[in-house]
């Protein structure tokens, strides 16, 4: 019985070694090789606001009297600003467009603007008034 056994373990071997195929490992994908992403250059931030000119001076009053500024800064190309805590009734400013301003002349007094420009960097204008009065008033 043991012979049988052996004999019929053996012809399963052999029935189950001639049923089967060799099992064949499929080749793997390859593996993609990274391409590098460009990276993007640095945007150089904006320098020092400069005025054109750098302060005004006016010897009367008036809108036929009005001056012009313009801004610049390198590395920047939007539009600038311009507020003040001081000109309330000497002087007043107005954008023209872009970099440039025209500041009118109100009333006797100094006082300053801040142009702003890119990264809320800023400079100063400087603006005297004087008038003189015809006989002594």
């Amino acid at each position: 019985m043991s012979f049988r056994a052996a004999f019929t373990l053996g012809a399963l071997m052999l029935v189950f070694a001639a049923c089967t195929t060799p099992y064949v490992v499929p080749p793997s994908p390859p593996t993609p090789t990274p391409t590098s992403t460009p990276t993007a250059s640095p945007t150089p931030a904006p320098g020092a606001v400069a005025l054109s000119p750098t302060s005004l001076s006016f010897t009367a009053s008036g809108g036929t009297n009005a001056q012009s500024v313009t801004a610049s800064q390198t590395n920047y190309t939007g539009t600038f600003t311009a507020s003040t805590t001081t000109c309330s009734g000497i002087a007043t400013i107005a954008s023209t467009g872009g970099a440039a301003f025209s500041v009118t002349p109100v009333a006797a007094g100094t006082c300053s603007f801040t142009i702003t420009g890119g990264n809320t960097t800023a400079a100063t204008l400087n603006v005297v008034v004087t008038t003189t009065s015809v006989g002594g008033s």
